[in-house]
């Protein structure tokens, strides 16, 4: 208490983080995650706006024994540790342990169920987001949303164009970590369209100035509401077209239109 300058009375709750109320996530999504996914996974889930309502949409039902490796907690998590739904039994790296820099807490039950509760377990970035820690995790899954992503495959999550909308966050650690971990695999999330699909988020190319947050090459699942592309290790024409099959469908075909000419 002596190193402390001043203390400030509290009391309130703080306020719920609602998500934005643009947000484009469709529940589909959430049902090809969920086949996507086995039994004992380790999880890292970002805090995108197509992956914010994933607990609550159904992605983890009917799973046993799921665990956490993740930079923060997303809602809905602390509701899958009180299930048992999420144990950390089949953890190879801290077994029975839920993993992260920060916990979600939207609400008074989700504050008094964290609270000194022993299987959550907060370090510090340098240490969850290390390629080598994530990748130690037998069948370690990534989770993350982009902003767009190109025909080749190489996903934008922070801007559109030269506008930054966010950081990177551990993206690209826990997706190359994912892909080096024996079982390990990396799902991409994003709604098909925006502006009410009058805008394909599958571009044939990004625009000028834009960050390309993942390279192609570490790109493996890509899914959208109309379904599920697998990039890795295909050619450029392959995941092409596995992209266009899960766009909107008003803008695949300028989208093949597009795959020709290039």
């Amino acid at each position: 208490m002596s190193e402390i300058a001043a203390f400030v009375e509290g009391g309130e709750l703080p306020p719920v983080r609602a998500a934005r109320e643009s947000n484009p996530f469709h529940p589909a999504m959430a049902g090809f995650v969920n086949e996507l996914l086995r039994h004992g996974d380790t999880l890292q889930i970002g805090t995108g706006l197509s992956t914010l309502p994933l607990a609550r949409a159904g992605a983890f039902d009917g799973l046993v024994d799921l665990g956490v490796h993740s930079e923060v907690s997303i809602p809905g998590l602390n509701e899958l540790v009180a299930k048992g739904v999420i144990t950390g039994a089949r953890k190879t790296v801290n077994p029975g342990k839920f993993v992260a820099t920060a916990l979600s807490a939207t609400t008074e039950w989700d504050l008094e169920f964290i609270h000194e509760n022993p299987v959550y377990e907060l370090r510090d970035v340098a240490y969850t987001n290390d390629i080598q820690v994530i990748a130690a995790h037998e069948n370690m899954v990534a989770i993350n949303n982009a902003m767009t992503i190109d025909l080749t495959g190489q996903v934008a999550a922070e801007s559109i164009g030269p506008a930054m909308w966010s950081g990177p966050g551990g993206q690209l650690e826990f997706v190359i970590g994912a892909m080096y971990a024996k079982g390990g695999r990396s799902i991409t999330l994003l709604p098909a369209a925006a502006k009410d699909g009058a805008v394909s988020r599958i571009v044939a190319e990004h625009p000028p100035g834009t960050v390309v947050t993942v390279p192609r090459q570490f790109v493996d699942y890509v899914v959208t509401e109309y379904g599920v592309a697998r990039l890795f290790g295909k050619s450029d024409r392959e995941r092409a077209e596995e992209l266009i099959a899960i766009a909107h469908p008003d803008h695949r075909a300028d989208l093949r239109r597009a795959l020709r000419r290039a």
